[in-house]
C-alpha cells in the first residue's frame, strides 16, 4: 500500500512529509522491525545501494551505522526530505534522483543493494529489469535484500488482508483516479528470474511482510525471454465470451503482460505497442490478422489505454522494460515502435528511455494495416469515428452500471426528492451520449450540468418538479456528467492533444 503515500509524495513535498507515518500505519508498526532486519545484512565500511530510498530512513541509519550509502528515488520531494533528515543526523549520502529501474549506475560497485516497500509499487517486468541492475551494481558474492508485502498466513488473514487491499482499491481510485493495491510478486520466482540465489527468508506481521536475502552469482544469466504465441494469452469458451461481454462495458478484463508474436514476425516487421486491457489486445490481433508483427502487451491492470494513460498505469517505463527483457533490440532491425494514440503522451519519454523511433499511430487499431502501409491519414486522428452509435450505446450502458454505486449517497434524501433526482439521473445516461454533440460544453460535467439546469426549469414550468426537487436534479447533474465522461474518451480530447 506504499504505492498511495509515492503518489502523494510526487504532487507535493508538504504531502511527503505524511509517508513515513503511512508507512507506519500501513504495516501496524511493523516497519521499524522491517527495517532493523534489513541492516542487520549491512555491515560498516561495506558499500549500500538503496533503491527507492523514499525519505532516506534506511538510507541514513545504514549511513550511521557506517556504510557508504548511495540512494537513489526518483521523487524529488522524498529525496529534499531525506537531504533535510541527513543534515539533521550529521551523516552523509549521496542522494540521486533517478528511475529506479533505469538508473546510470555502473556495474559491480556495492556490496548490498537494498529495496525496502518498492519493488510491489512496480510491474512484475519492471520489478525483475530493477532486480537485474541491483544484482548487476553488486559484486559476485554481493547480497540483494528485499522487504515487501505478501500474502499473509492463515485463511482468516488472508480474507481481511483482501477485504483491506479491496476497500484500498475503491478509496485510492475514488481520490487519486491512477493506482491499484501494490503488487505481491511470486517472489521467490521473480529472485530465481533475475539469476540470484535465495539465502534466507524471515516474515513479520503475521507473514504479510517478507525480508528475502539473495545472494549474486559470479556470473549473471543474459537469457532473453521469447516472444509469446498470441492464441495462448486469449481467453477461449464461454470464460472467453463472458469476459469479452466484460470488455465492451470497459471493465478491466486483462491479457497477460508479455511480448506477442502475430503470425510469422522477422526482423523487418514492425513493433506495436498497447495495454493489457482484453478489448484492446484483441482488436490488434484482429486488424492484423494478414500481417506479422511483434505486439508488447505492458501491463495496465487491464484498463484500457486511454483510462490507463491519464492514470499514468500506461507508461514509457513498462514498455522499455519489455523491450529489453524480450532482447527485441535483437528481433527487429528497425528499431521503431507503433504506439496508440490515445496513450501517445509517452512517445518521448519512451524514445529518450530506449534509443528507439517511436511513431504515434491511429486511433483505431483497424487502421493499423494502412497506417503502416501509407503512413497517417487526417481521417485515423478523428474522434468522431471514435464516437458512432455502437460507442455511444455502449458508453450509455456503462454510464447505466455505474451510477448505482455512485448515487448512493441519494438514499440519504427523502423519496420526494430522490426520485426526481434517479429519474434524471437514468435519462441522462441514455441522452448524453446520444446527444453529444448537440450539448454545449466541452466535458461531460457541463454537459450534463446544462441537460440538468434545462430539466429543472423545465420541470419548474411545466409543475412536474417542485422548486427543492428541480435543485436537487440541478446539484447531481454535473455528478451524472462526470460519471459519464468517466466511461468515454472523447470528451478528454483538448486534454489528450493538447
Amino acid at each position: 500500500m506504499s504505492l498511495a503515500a509515492m503518489v502523494l509524495a510526487d504532487r507535493g513535498e508538504h504531502l511527503a512529509g505524511f509517508y513515513d507515518r503511512w508507512i507506519e500505519l500501513i504495516t501496524f508498526g511493523r516497519a521499524r522491525s522491517v527495517r532493523r532486519s534489513v541492516l542487520r545484512h549491512v555491515a560498516p565500511g561495506e558499500r549500500l545501494l538503496d533503491v527507492g530510498c523514499g525519505t532516506g530512513t534506511l538510507a541514513i541509519e545504514a549511513a550511521r551505522s557506517g556504510a557508504a550509502v548511495v540512494a537513489i528515488d526518483r521523487s524529488a520531494a522524498m529525496l529534499s526530505i531525506a537531504r533535510d533528515k541527513a543534515a539533521l543526523a550529521g551523516v552523509s549520502v549521496d542522494w540521486q534522483q533517478a528511475d529506479i529501474a533505469f538508473p546510470a549506475l555502473g556495474a559491480e560497485q556495492f556490496d548490498v543493494a537494498t529495496a525496502v516497500f518498492v519493488l510491489s509499487e512496480l510491474s512484475y517486468e519492471l520489478a525483475l529489469l530493477t532486480l537485474r541492475r541491483m544484482a548487476a551494481a553488486v559484486r559476485p558474492g554481493g547480497r540483494i535484500v528485499i522487504a515487501d508485502e505478501c500474502a499473509p498466513d492463515g485463511r482468516l488473514l488472508r480474507v481481511l488482508a483482501a477485504a483491506e487491499r479491496s476497500l484500498m482499491r475503491v478509496v485510492s481510485f475514488a481520490a487519486l483516479q491512477q493506482l491499484a493495491p501494490t503488487r505481491r510478486h511470486p517472489w521467490r520466482r521473480l529472485i530465481d528470474e533475475a539469476g540470484l540465489h535465495l539465502s534466507s527468508e524471515e516474515k513479520y506481521a503475521s507473514g504479510s511482510l517478507h525480508v528475502l536475502v539473495a545472494t549474486r552469482p559470479a556470473r549473471l544469466p543474459a537469457a532473453k525471454r521469447s516472444p509469446q504465441v498470441i492464441d495462448t494469452a486469449m481467453p477461449q469458451g464461454l470464460r472467453g465470451s463472458l469476459a469479452r461481454a466484460a470488455a465492451w462495458l470497459d471493465l478491466p478484463i486483462a491479457v497477460p503482460p508479455a511480448v506477442y508474436a502475430l503470425g510469422r514476425p522477422d526482423h523487418d516487421d514492425p513493433v506495436l505497442l498497447t495495454g493489457n486491457f482484453l478489448a484492446s489486445v484483441a482488436a490488434v490481433r484482429s486488424a492484423m490478422a494478414k500481417r506479422d508483427a511483434y505486439l508488447i502487451v505492458e501491463d495496465t491492470d487491464g484498463w484500457n489505454v486511454w483510462c490507463a494513460a491519464d492514470a499514468g498505469l500506461f507508461n514509457a517505463e513498462k514498455a522499455a522494460a519489455q523491450i529489453e527483457l524480450y532482447g527485441l533490440d535483437e528481433l527487429v532491425a528497425a528499431h521503431r515502435v507503433i504506439v496508440p494514440r490515445l496513450g501517445g503522451r509517452i512517445h518521448a519519454p519512451l524514445a529518450a528511455l530506449t534509443g528507439w523511433q517511436v511513431s504515434v499511430g491511429p486511433i483505431e487499431a483497424r487502421d493499423l494495416p494502412l497506417f503502416l502501409a501509407e503512413g497517417m491519414r487526417p481521417q485515423m486522428r478523428s474522434l468522431e469515428r471514435l464516437y458512432r452509435l455502437p460507442e455511444r450505446i455502449r458508453v450509455g450502458a456503462l454510464t447505466l452500471i455505474q451510477l448505482p454505486l455512485f448515487l448512493l449517497p441519494l438514499r440519504l434524501l427523502p423519496s420526494r426528492l430522490r426520485r426526481p433526482a434517479w429519474r434524471f439521473a437514468l435519462a441522462a445516461g441514455c441522452l448524453l451520449p446520444l446527444a453529444h454533440d448537440r450539448l454545449p460544453g466541452r466535458t461531460g460535467v457541463a454537459k450534463g450540468a446544462v441537460l440538468g439546469c434545462a430539466a429543472a426549469v423545465l420541470g419548474v414550468a411545466t409543475r412536474t418538479l417542485r422548486p427543492n426537487a428541480a435543485l436537487i436534479v440541478a446539484a447531481v447533474a454535473p455528478y451524472v456528467g462526470w460519471i459519464y465522461q468517466s466511461s468515454t474518451p472523447v470528451v478528454f480530447w483538448k486534454r489528450l492533444w493538447r
